[in-house]
């Protein structure tokens, strides 16, 4: 019995026993799977949290940027931060995004709370980088397509003529000068020659004059003047010499003073003959040896005639016109061919300009033997002198005189046996053309004058002085941008029209040549510049060409013009030349413009004049078109506004299109983008340099963990969270950037 109880007692103890490790095998694996559930869902509301702070952060900055300034946006499409408090709008936005509403009941998963946010501006608008920036992105569409259908498409079909416009004005240009230096060198050649001749004219004089076939003999009269009276009275010397050698020495001589005047006159004789012997020498040896040096520098400058005719056609400038007439995007409509090739022709015809080698070989000759006719005269003229009066040497008198009259027949006195006339006429024959090109020259430069006239009219406007407050003003911003960007001005000077048509020509060929390789650079590719330059022309306002027609037919109206020159009126041309005062750059647009034209014109000069032969007269004839053509042009465009192209390409082309190119010369695109930023700043008050287009802000967001912070911890340590557990809270930061 009590074994059968014990037994009993034993099984029901065993069995309670195993029932409560039953439980708390439960409890531990139910408690390790709670922990396990809840730290994943701390970590589920800590990953939406995370979430939900990059889109609250990134909301939060754009709302910030939202608050761009409406006057940049509107006026000059530029986007910068206004003048509202960007923390303010920053907090409301994270405050209102948090906000649970009015309903008391609703379950917040995660609870965040805003810890701290703050919020940078950077990128200044005034930096060149963040203007150029949204200048690019503002024109990146517009721009090239613009200028290009605007622009471009019109000049496309005076392309080749004006490459071959550019090319020949610019062989002709140096040629002519060369030219001039080159026959200016010969023609004084010739007149050291003559002088070097004409230092013996004294010597005849003292020679034998005029000389003669025979020298008579005559009585002793006292006087010797020149050598041959010395030869004359010779033999009556002698004579009276060895008759009064004769006498008796107590008897008086008859002949003591004819023969001592006579000896004292050949003694003073030969000293004059020596002295200007001496000085004609002296003057002769100089005078050819510049004659020799002018000879050299006439052939060397032949020789540089030579080589600017080969290097004509090894232009860089090319390039330009060749991509503008090779470019398909434009159509087909090259340039004419036909005018292309007239003005060519005028090249090749380059080569009638230089001298032949036989011509200038012969020139050098006859320098030599004039050295060697007058070695040969001096040497006798010194003979003459050594001798006189003291032998019979009637024949070394005449022949010495009629060595020094043929001398002086063929160097210094003009007539058929002169040298050098006959040289100088056939130097004339090939400068007939010269006298026509002359008086080509005269006009051009007459109606040049015409033109700088109009000019310095322009640049004498008076009645500026109220004006000058806004551009002083204008220029302490424009140097307050400089100095913020870390620029140095340098200086520049007004267009000016010069006095010399060549120079005017080959200036304007040069302008055409630029303008034409940007139109090509830009085909191939357009750049900021371009961006820059056509925002400036969208967004900024021109001068009205039209208020110069009266100045222009009447200087002294200028007066009335004053109020027309504000900065506001003449925005585009501040940026192109930056000149801080009311006429400064309104002068150098129609400077330039004129230039403009002028190559253009010149080029239509060179086609209408180009069977006029001689290329010189060709280029001068054309400079005088031009300039004639270009004057009218000028007075055309400020009465209607535009002008066309070209004779050849009929197509208008108004003030405007022509800032536009001229934009493209002036390259100096930081002091372009100060301008701007300068007038900005006058026309809206606003500083760029002050004005943020970056916003970065950050937020950092607390949310409370309902689960085992300290796990929550370790846990987030062990895998590289950047959060932090702060006590039992979750604490996460996120930085979110925007810019315009």
């Amino acid at each position: 019995m009590l074994k059968r109880g014990f037994r009993r007692g034993r099984r029901s103890v065993r069995r309670h026993f195993s029932d409560g490790s039953v439980s708390i095998f439960l409890i531990v694996i139910l408690a390790a799977v709670f922990m396990f559930v809840a730290v994943f869902i701390d970590y589920a509301r800590i990953a939406a949290m995370k979430v939900q702070t990059e889109r609250l952060a990134r909301a939060a900055v754009r709302s910030v940027m939202s608050a761009y300034d409406p006057v940049l946006q509107q006026r000059y499409g530029l986007f910068a931060y206004g003048e509202t408090d960007g923390n303010m709008i920053m907090g409301n936005v994270l405050n209102d995004s948090l906000n649970p509403g009015d309903r008391g009941d609703a379950f917040q998963l995660m609870a965040m709370r805003v810890d701290s946010s703050g919020l940078e501006l950077e990128r200044p608008l005034g930096s060149y980088e963040v203007f150029n920036r949204m200048i690019g992105e503002d024109m990146k569409y517009k721009a090239p397509i613009d200028f290009t259908l605007e622009l471009v498409q019109k000049f496309k079909p005076m392309s080749q003529a004006m490459k071959e416009a550019s090319n020949t004005v610019d062989v002709l240009g140096k040629l002519q000068k060369l030219y001039d230096r080159r026959e200016d060198a010969l023609n004084e050649m010739l007149e050291k020659q003559r002088k070097a001749a004409e230092s013996a004219l004294p010597l005849p004089k003292l020679i034998m004059d005029p000389p003669g076939a025979y020298i008579y003999d005559a009585s002793l009269s006292g006087f010797v003047y020149m050598a041959s009276d010395a030869a004359a009275q010779y033999a009556d010397y002698m004579s009276k010499v060895e008759e009064d050698a004769r006498r008796p020495e107590d008897e008086d001589k008859l002949y003591t003073s004819l023969i001592q005047d006579y000896e004292f006159g050949v003694s003073v004789l030969s000293s004059q003959i020596s002295a200007r012997l001496d000085k004609a020498s002296s003057t002769h040896d100089e005078l050819l040896t510049k004659a020799e040096q002018l000879w050299t520098e006439a052939q060397s400058l032949n020789e540089e005639m030579k080589r600017v005719i080969q290097e004509a056609e090894d232009r860089n400038t090319n390039v330009g016109y060749d991509t503008v007439t090779n470019d398909q995007t434009l159509g087909n409509s090259g340039s004419s061919g036909e005018d292309a090739a007239l003005i060519r022709s005028i090249r090749e015809k380059t080569d009638q300009l230089l001298r032949s080698d036989e011509l200038l070989n012969g020139l050098r000759q006859e320098i030599h033997g004039q050295k060697r006719k007058y070695a040969a005269v001096q040497s006798g003229v010194s003979s003459v002198a050594s001798s006189a009066g003291r032998s019979e040497n009637k024949g070394q008198v005449m022949q010495t005189s009629r060595q020094l009259d043929s001398y002086l027949q063929e160097y210094a006195v003009s007539g058929s046996a002169n040298i050098l006339d006959r040289q100088r006429a056939q130097l004339d024959e090939s400068r007939a053309a010269d006298k026509e090109r002359k008086a080509a020259e005269k006009l051009a430069k007459q109606k040049l004058n015409e033109a700088a006239n109009v000019l310095s009219a322009l640049n004498g406007l008076e009645g500026q002085n109220e004006l000058m407050d806004e551009f002083r003003k204008l220029q302490q911003y424009y140097d307050e941008s400089l100095q913020f960007n870390r620029e140095l001005d340098e200086a520049r000077s007004r267009r000016e029209l010069g006095s010399n048509p060549y120079d005017a020509g080959k200036s304007a060929m040069n302008g055409m040549d630029g303008i034409f390789g940007s139109m090509g650079s830009i085909l191939e590719g357009a750049g900021e510049e371009l961006f820059q330059n056509e925002y400036a022309v969208h967004y900024y306002q021109h001068f009205d060409i039209g208020k110069l027609s009266e100045v222009i037919q009447n200087p002294s109206a200028g007066s009335r013009l004053a109020d027309e020159l504000r900065v506001a009126n003449q925005e585009v041309e501040y940026i192109l030349y930056g000149f801080h005062n009311p006429i400064g750059n309104i002068s150098s647009a129609y400077a330039e413009i004129f230039a403009t034209r002028l190559a253009i014109r010149t080029m239509e000069g060179l086609v209408e004049n180009s069977k006029l032969g001689n290329p010189l007269v060709v280029l001068a004839a054309a400079i005088l078109y031009g300039i004639e053509k270009s004057i009218e042009d000028m007075l055309q465009l400020v009465q209607k506004g535009s002008i066309p192209l070209s004779k050849y390409v009929p197509v208008q082309l108004t003030y405007r299109d022509h800032l536009r190119l001229f934009l493209l010369l002036h390259s100096n695109n930081e002091r372009k983008m100060s301008r701007m930023l300068a007038l900005i700043r006058f026309n809206t008050g606003i500083n760029p340099a002050d004005r943020s287009t970056y916003a970065s802000g950050e937020v950092t967001m607390a949310m409370r963990l309902w689960f085992l912070p300290g796990i929550t911890n370790v846990l987030g340590t062990a895998i590289g969270d950047s959060g932090e557990v702060q006590g039992n809270r979750y604490v996460f930061s996120r930085r979110a950037d925007f810019s315009y």
